[in-house]
């Protein structure tokens, strides 16, 4: 990893490959990529205090700010496969050549992709995990828009030592603590990717436990509400939230429908982690439901229950279907539909979705490819927020 000190030279010349190359992965450590390799760069803004270089547990008092290049197998599947991600360099920058360096990066995409997804990771996650969950999150969604990991404290072991009051708990209520600690810098984040690329250019994408924090940051922060109410995002999209049903639905989405073009919701029958938090909490997860997905006005709701999945036997059978960096058919939706500012209604017209009544999306178990959406779909514009099923 390098350090700080590092020249500028050197930390822009690292930006300059990120610009050119594209997006990802997980960090293990630093190795020459073979020749049958494809390279990728994860962006990311870090809230974790270091010690002696290593990240830790801890809220730092300043941001830290960075790209990490990946190397994967250029022969993989990167829909259905396993990716083996693994870490070629990592480089820090500063604040301003940061945004300076995303800005050129967006500039450089043509036109639905010329956006960045602004991704805060959930439960359980380390540093170099939050930078591989965005890395395969990219991959599997096929654009080429950059993912930027907001990685805030959690508890990367996602294990704590045991309280009397909570012997079985403690590692979950420590990261929800933190999360409402890391707020303020959320927001000063946001704001910078914001400002680097547009309202218009960014897509939100809260996960999990995220979800906590990007609701209640949204919903709370005044300063925030009235940059974006100015210049609303193109989307914020919560996957498989971890936030109660009912304060989603009556408190966090009419407080966030003002901040954005579209607001989405993808939720499953099938996760048991949200399972397990709401046997936990005693309460329904939005992430969660069993015949009905939550809907509500603004809100463009998602059934990803039977949407692909980049599982094996395994995993489909005593997995526990939470892992953003799995949810192939949740991702494509949110790179090809979202991000590409295309209707609702594309989804039917590739096959890649059902409407309900109620106006529920059902992710089928198919996947088309990136050029049938150009052929067979409208081109992008700009929707109003909630439009239903056509």
């Amino acid at each position: 990893m390098w350090n700080a000190g590092s020249s500028r030279t050197i930390r822009l010349s690292i930006a300059i490959l990120a610009i050119a190359l594209g997006a990802c992965a997980r960090a293990k450590r630093a190795v020459a990529p073979p020749a049958t390799a494809s390279i990728d760069t994860v962006w990311y803004v870090s809230t974790r205090a270091r010690d002696d270089g290593r990240d830790t547990r801890a809220l730092a008092d300043s941001m830290e700010y960075g790209v990490a290049l990946f190397h994967h197998s250029a022969a993989a599947d990167t829909r259905s496969e396993s990716l083996d991600l693994t870490l070629v360099d990592s480089v820090r920058l500063t604040a301003a050549d940061f945004v300076a360096a995303l800005r050129e990066r967006v500039r450089a995409t043509i036109a639905p992709q010329d956006y960045a997804v602004f991704y805060v990771h959930g439960f359980g996650t380390s540093l170099h995990e939050a930078w591989a969950f965005a890395a395969t999150s990219h991959l599997r969604g096929g654009d080429r828009a950059p993912w930027i990991a907001f990685c805030w404290p959690s508890n990367g072991a996602g294990i704590a030592r045991p309280t009397l009051s909570e012997p079985l708990s403690q590692a979950y209520i420590d990261d929800s603590t933190m999360a409402v600690a890391s707020q303020a810098p959320f927001a000063l984040a946001l704001q910078e990717v914001v400002d680097a690329v547009g309202a218009g250019q960014v897509m939100l994408v809260a996960h999990s436990l995220g979800s906590q924090l990007v609701s209640e940051t949204l919903a709370r922060d005044d300063s925030l509400r009235v940059f974006l109410g100015a210049a609303p995002l193109r989307a914020i999209a919560f996957v498989a939230p971890d936030v109660e049903a009912r304060r989603f639905t009556e408190y966090v989405v009419p407080a966030l429908d003002p901040l954005t073009d579209r607001l989405l919701l993808y939720s499953s029958s099938r996760d048991r982690v949200l399972r397990v938090s709401g046997d936990r909490s005693l309460t329904r997860r939005a992430g969660l439901h069993g015949s009905t997905p939550l809907t509500h006005a603004g809100l463009e709701s998602i059934d990803a229950s039977h949407g692909v999945r980049a599982e094996g036997w395994w995993q489909r059978t005593f997995g526990n279907h939470h892992a953003i960096g799995q949810a192939t058919g949740s991702l494509f939706d949110l790179s090809w539909i979202v991000g590409g500012r295309r209707a609702p209604e594309c989804r039917r017209q590739i096959g890649t979705a059902t409407s309900r009544a109620s106006g529920v999306w059902v992710l089928a178990d198919s996947l088309p490819t990136a050029e049938s959406v150009a052929a067979r779909c409208a081109p992008p514009a700009v929707m109003p927020r909630g439009a239903p099923p056509g």
